[in-house]
């Protein structure tokens, strides 16, 4: 049950993981990674089962107390390997879903251990697969609860007078986040920490450097790093020594991504792939999209979302939307015949035309606002009549009543097709505030402000996060979000991992009004821009 990093057993991802398979690999690259074991996967199956038995019946809570109460039946042995190792250690989690960089910071580390607390600590890794946010993560990649195994790795701990990450982006520039002391704070999100950066062609230089110096040989005094902050945290030669390891981890390894900490030397704790999705929206956004008209529609698109909102109100919303709809009591089954009706009553009111003709010219209309040249439907547009206020905010309530029971069924609404319009229509004309990139991409969308993470139920499906700082817990919501920001956090925290591998455009460093509003988030340029609701000035 119990596998050395440095026996052939702990390359198998399978068997030990991602996080110590990928370690494994580095200690054979002769990368300075720390000793250890490994608790095999294989003995997490009884607890996870357990766990995934009791929590329909007893919750969260219950799963977990089940999980650590469970005797583990080679305590005595991990005891001894853990004494052999060091005086104090850590136990950290190590799954095969943590290849995927969506997964970055969902399970749970131990840190100071004595070799006595190991198997609880053990335990304590398995039960954080039934933590709600775990759960919740697990809910939205459609994986049953205790239905993957779980390793546990087990290292010397260190004390670190700094630590951080390192990765080495597609066009080879090197990027090093570091903070003073654990880099615990910077990647859990509570720390900005500093940032530096080092071009393709130093970064080369860096590395041959640092051989030299091995060898005896002088510095290469034109390397040039960009970051005065880190640079007087950690000096020139240590990121310059950082920098050759993440490209040798590049080179031999494949892995462009790393955490390291600095102990008398600097060790490395993780390597991976920063994976990245294609970004869903690629176009950049139009100067000419400030026509008044198109900003209007833009807000009644992210007023009445999704295939609902396309097929019953935007036909005849064009002609002007009410702020509120009142309630409707209407049983369930007779909802969408009503709604139905009241669309086409509404659309030939607006058009002036009978609802099948109308219906047809405000489709056309409506493909005609997505294309290139949007002037022919804006000239349209504006020659309808607004719609009747009484019957369009019942029918908004009709929807709103359809919509709340078709929520409970789909899991994910994914992008919609005017998405793409609405971000290039906010960034053009709303109120632009700059950050610091976090994840590459455009989205936009309602902003859903999250201050703490118990109001993760405030968020709406394709809404933009907005929260103060980039914790883990927030991970559930980006499967589908438009878009993340926050007020502070490094783009080295987990959570930004999490949405540079789902493909969620992120920005850091950004602290929006306190006010309803449409954000887009351009993840290229660290622009987050802002537009109101309700047509008032712009924030």
């Amino acid at each position: 049950m119990i596998i050395d990093l440095d026996t052939e057993a702990s390359l198998d991802p399978g068997r030990v993981g991602s996080k110590a398979a990928w370690l494994a690999m580095g200690r054979r690259a002769g990368l300075p990674v720390l000793p250890g074991f490994v608790v095999d996967a294989l003995a997490s199956r009884d607890h996870m089962r357990l766990g995934a038995t009791t929590l329909p019946t007893r919750g969260s809570g219950g799963a977990r107390m089940s999980i650590i109460q469970q005797p583990l039946s080679f305590s005595d042995a991990l005891v001894a390997a853990g004494s052999r190792l060091a005086p104090i250690v850590v136990a950290r989690s190590s799954t095969g879903l943590e290849s995927k960089g969506e997964w970055s910071g969902a399970f749970t580390s131990y840190l100071g251990l004595s070799p006595t607390e190991i198997p609880q600590a053990v335990a304590g890794c398995w039960a954080s697969a039934f933590t709600v946010a775990a759960l919740e993560r697990q809910a939205e990649a459609g994986i049953e609860p205790g239905s993957f195994p779980m390793a546990v790795l087990v290292q010397r701990a260190l004390d670190p007078a700094a630590g951080g990450t390192a990765r080495v982006e597609d066009d080879g520039t090197v990027v090093v986040n570091g903070v003073k002391g654990s880099p615990a704070p910077l990647l859990q999100g509570w720390s900005t920490g500093f940032e530096a950066r080092l071009s393709p062609q130093r970064a080369k230089r860096a590395l041959a450097g640092v051989q030299r110096r091995g060898e005896g040989g002088s510095e290469d005094d034109g390397r040039s790093w960009v970051g005065n902050d880190l640079i007087d945290l950690l000096d020139i030669e240590t990121l310059d020594e950082i920098a050759a390891l993440i490209r040798t981890a590049w080179e031999s390894l494949g892995a462009n991504r790393c955490e390291w900490a600095l102990d008398g030397q600097i060790w490395l704790l993780q390597l991976g792939v920063d994976t990245l999705s294609a970004p869903r929206i690629s176009a950049s956004p139009s100067p000419g999209l400030v026509d008044p008209d198109l900003v209007r529609i833009a807000r009644v698109v992210v007023m009445v979302p999704d295939r609902l909102g396309e097929e019953l109100v935007l036909p005849w919303a064009l002609g002007g939307l009410p702020a509120t709809g009142s309630n409707s009591d209407e049983p369930p089954p007779e909802i969408s015949a009503l709604a139905l009706d009241l669309r086409d009553e509404l659309v030939a009111e607006v058009w002036s035309l009978p609802p099948k003709e109308a219906l047809a010219a405000a489709r056309e209309c409506l493909t005609g606002l997505l294309g290139p040249d949007p002037a022919a439907a804006l000239h349209r547009i504006r020659r309808l009549r607004p719609p009747d206020p009484s019957r369009s905010a019942r029918l908004l309530a009709l929807v709103d009543k359809i919509r709340s029971t078709e929520r409970r069924n789909v899991a994910r609404l994914g992008i919609g097709r005017w998405e793409p319009f609405v971000a290039s229509v906010v960034l053009a004309s709303g109120t632009h505030h700059r950050g610091t990139v976090a994840s590459p991409g455009i989205g936009a969308g309602v902003r859903s402000h999250i201050d703490h993470p118990q109001e993760l139920g405030k968020f709406s499906p394709r809404a933009v996060v907005t929260a103060p700082r980039p914790i883990p817990n927030l991970a559930p919501l980006l499967w589908d979000a438009a878009g993340l920001v926050t007020e502070t956090g490094s783009p080295a925290a987990h959570l930004f991992d999490s949405a540079r591998a789902l493909g969620i455009p992120a920005v850091s460093g950004v602290e929006l009004p306190e006010v309803e509003c449409i954000v887009a988030v351009d993840g290229h340029a660290g622009v987050v821009a802002t537009l109101s609701l309700n047509g008032d000035d712009d924030v």
